[in-house]
C-alpha cells in the first residue's frame, strides 16, 4: 500500500508540478466511501493555476498518465478521487511480515524509569518506565539498535535522611523498600518540623536531620567506609524490589547505571568546565552562567556537593564515549524541561559532540493516581489493585463455557489496561486516572484489544474444526469491509518509519484501536464457517493477519496477549 501511494504521489506531483511530499500530505480517504479509496484536494493548485478548483481537478486528471494499481480516477467538486485496485493491494499486504531492515547508525540511547533508591516509586516513575518501554521497543521494531538504560537515583541526600532515621529511631531488621520509604517519611516529617519550628515536645531533643542528612552523604562522596556500606545496604534492599516490580511489568533494561557509576567521572568535570572558562560561582555554588532565558546552572553547591546536573554531565560525556550513540532520548517529566536545556547547553558552550544528540522527551502528570484509602500510591499497591479491578471486570464479561483461568486473565488483563491506559495520551499531556475507563472491554482500551486477539482465535478454532484453512486470496478481499481491515494493517510500517521523529506511543495505541475496530465490524459482517469454501478460508487469512499486526502492536506498548478470554 505504501509503495502504490508514494507511486500515486510521484505521478500527481510529476503532472502538477508540485513537491512530491506536499502531494503525499494530501492524500486521504474521502469522507464517503462510495466517492473512491483516495482524495487528493485541489483547491492549493487552483489558487495557483487561477482556475476553478473542479477544472483544476479537471485538468490534472486530463495529465496523469496510466498509474499502476489505479482502477479509475473520477472528479468531485475540486478532489480528484482514485480507486485502488483492491485485490492487488491486498496480495500486497497479507504476505509474512518481515522484520525491518537494521539500521545503519550509532545505537539510540534510551534513558527512562530512573527510580529513586531509598524512595517510593511513584507515579511519575511508573509513567516514565512505560512510555520509555514504549519508544524503546519501538525503535528496536523499525530496526534502530536500541540500548536501554535505567539510570536509579542512587547517589544523593535522600541516603543521608535514611541514614538519619535509622540513627535516631534504629535500624529496621530485614528490611523491604516499605520499611525505608518509612524511615526516610519519619526523618523528612521531622526535618520539615524542626526547619518551621514546629517540633512535637517528644522530639525536641532528637538531632538537626538536615544536618545529619548533608554531613552523610559528604561523607559518601569523600569515601568514608561506613558510609558507602549504608549506601550498599540500601542499594541491596531496593534493587530486590525494583527487580521484582520490572519483572511483574515485563520491562527490560540492558543497563542498571545509577547516579553512583559516574562518581568518579565528577573531578573530570569540574576540570573541564573549569578550563574552558565558563564555570562561575554565584553565592558559593560554582556553575555556568547561561543568560537570562535559562539562568544560573549550579553544578557543585556550596559546600562542595555534585548536584543532579554534575552527574547527568558526567553520564553524557560517558555515554558519548562507551557508546557513541546516534541520539540519547532521556524520558523523565516535563518539570525537568529546564534541567535537561540547561543540561544541552553547557554541554554545546563545551563544543562536546555528544550536545546535539541530547532529545529530552518530557510527559505531563497523572493526577487521580491513589490506593482506596488515599494517600500517595505505590507501584506495589498500583498492580494489588489492578488485579483486584480487573479480575471484577472480568467476571462480568466471562462466558460460561471459558475454563481460562480468572487468575490469569486478570493478571494480563490488568497489565494491559494500566500500560495502554497510560500510553493512549500524547507523552506531554496531563490526564486524569479513571479505573472504569483503563478496564472498559469495550472502550479505547488494553482489554479491548486483548479481547479482539482472543475472538480471533476463537474463530480460527471453530474453522479449523469445520476443515476451513486459511488462505490469502486477494480477490476474495474487495468488499468494503475487508478493505478497511487490509488499509489498516498497511498502515503499521508508515507508522514505525514516522515513530523515530514523533516518538508518540499513542499512534501505536490509535492504530491498534483502529485495526481492531475494523476487525470487530469484519466479524459481524464476514461470516467465515458457512460462507463459500474460498471466500471462508480468504477470510480467515485476513483475520490471522489481523492478530499478527495487532500481537506487534501490543508487544510495541506492552500489553499482554491472551489466547481465550
Amino acid at each position: 500500500m505504501k509503495a502504490l501511494l508514494d507511486s500515486l504521489a510521484q505521478a500527481i506531483a510529476t503532472a502538477a508540478d508540485l513537491p512530491v511530499d506536499d502531494v503525499r500530505d494530501q492524500l486521504a480517504e474521502p469522507k464517503k466511501r462510495e466517492m473512491g479509496d483516495i482524495a487528493f484536494p485541489c483547491f492549493d493548485l487552483a489558487k495557483r493555476t487561477e482556475t476553478p478548483p473542479p477544472a483544476a481537478a479537471q485538468t490534472l486528471k486530463s495529465n496523469l498518465a496510466e498509474i499502476p494499481g489505479v482502477q479509475s480516477i473520477d472528479v468531485a467538486g475540486g478532489f480528484l478521487n482514485f480507486k485502488l485496485d483492491r485485490a492487488l493491494v491486498a496480495a500486497g499486504v497479507l504476505t509474512p511480515h518481515r522484520n525491518p531492515d537494521p539500521k545503519s547508525t550509532g545505537p539510540v540511547i534510551v534513558e527512562y524509569s530512573s527510580p529513586n533508591i531509598a524512595k517510593p516509586f511513584h507515579v511519575g516513575h511508573l509513567r516514565a518506565t512505560l512510555v520509555g518501554h514504549a519508544i524503546a521497543e519501538t525503535l528496536a521494531g523499525a530496526g534502530y539498535p536500541v540500548v536501554r538504560i535505567n539510570h536509579l537515583g542512587d547517589w544523593g541526600t535522600q541516603f543521608g535522611f535514611v541514614y538519619a532515621g535509622c540513627e535516631i529511631w534504629g535500624k529496621p531488621e530485614n528490611p523491604s523498600v516499605d520499611d525505608l520509604v518509612e524511615v526516610y517519611r519519619q526523618a523528612t516529617s521531622l526535618r520539615k518540623a524542626q526547619d518551621e519550628g514546629k517540633v512535637a515536645p517528644e522530639d525536641a531533643n532528637k538531632p538537626d536531620v538536615n544536618t545529619m542528612a548533608r554531613e552523610y552523604f559528604k561523607r559518601l562522596e569523600a569515601g568514608d567506609p561506613e558510609a558507602r556500606a549504608f549506601w550498599q545496604w540500601c542499594l541491596d534492599v531496593s534493587m530486590v524490589y525494583f527487580l521484582r516490580a520490572y519483572e511483574e511489568l515485563g520491562v527490560r533494561f540492558d543497563h542498571y547505571s545509577g547516579e553512583s557509576f559516574y562518581e568518579d567521572r565528577l573531578p573530570a568535570v569540574e576540570r573541564t568546565l573549569k578550563e574552558s572558562g565558563i564555570l562561575t560561582e554565584d553565592q558559593g555554588a560554582l556553575g555556568v552562567d547561561l543568560g537570562e532565558e535559562l539562568g544560573f546552572a549550579r553544578i557543585f553547591a556550596e559546600d562542595g556537593r555534585s548536584l543532579y546536573l554534575t552527574r547527568d554531565l558526567a553520564a553524557a560525556m560517558y555515554r558519548e564515549e562507551a557508546f557513541a550513540p546516534s541520539r540519547i532520548l532521556y524520558i523523565v517529566g516535563s518539570q525537568q524541561i529546564l534541567h535537561f536545556k540547561q543540561l544541552k547547553a553547557i554541554l554545546e558552550r563545551l563544543n562536546h559532540p555528544v550536545a546535539p544528540k541530547i532529545t529530552h522527551v518530557p510527559f505531563g502528570f497523572v493526577p487521580g493516581m491513589s490506593t482506596r484509602e488515599g494517600g500517595v500510591i505505590s507501584l506495589k499497591s498500583f498492580l494489588e489493585e489492578a488485579k483486584d479491578r480487573a479480575a471484577a471486570a472480568y467476571s462480568t464479561v466471562k462466558r460460561e463455557d471459558n475454563d481460562t483461568s480468572e487468575t490469569e486473565v486478570a493478571n494480563a488483563v490488568a497489565i494491559g489496561a494500566a500500560f495502554f491506559y497510560f500510553l493512549n495520551h500524547t507523552n506531554a499531556k496531563d490526564f486524569q486516572f479513571r479505573w472504569d475507563e483503563a478496564l472498559n472491554f469495550q472502550g479505547d482500551t488494553g482489554p479491548y484489544i486483548q479481547y479482539a486477539v482472543a475472538r480471533i482465535n476463537s474463530v480460527e478454532e471453530k474453522a479449523r474444526a469445520e476443515g476451513i484453512l486459511p488462505s490469502t486470496s486477494p480477490q476474495h478481499l474487495t468488499d468494503d469491509a475487508s478493505w478497511e481491515i487490509i488499509r489498516r494493517i498497511s498502515e503499521f510500517d508508515t507508522l514505525l518509519e514516522a515513530f523515530s521523529e514523533d516518538l508518540e506511543p499513542v499512534k501505536i495505541c490509535s492504530w491498534q484501536l483502529e485495526l481492531a475496530r475494523a476487525f470487530m465490524k469484519g466479524y459481524q459482517e464476514l461470516r467465515v464457517v458457512g460462507a463459500d469454501p474460498e471466500v471462508a478460508a480468504a477470510r480467515l487469512g485476513l483475520f490471522i493477519h489481523v492478530r499478527e499486526a495487532l500481537i506487534r502492536g501490543m508487544n510495541l506498548v506492552g500489553v499482554p496477549v491472551l489466547d481465550r478470554m
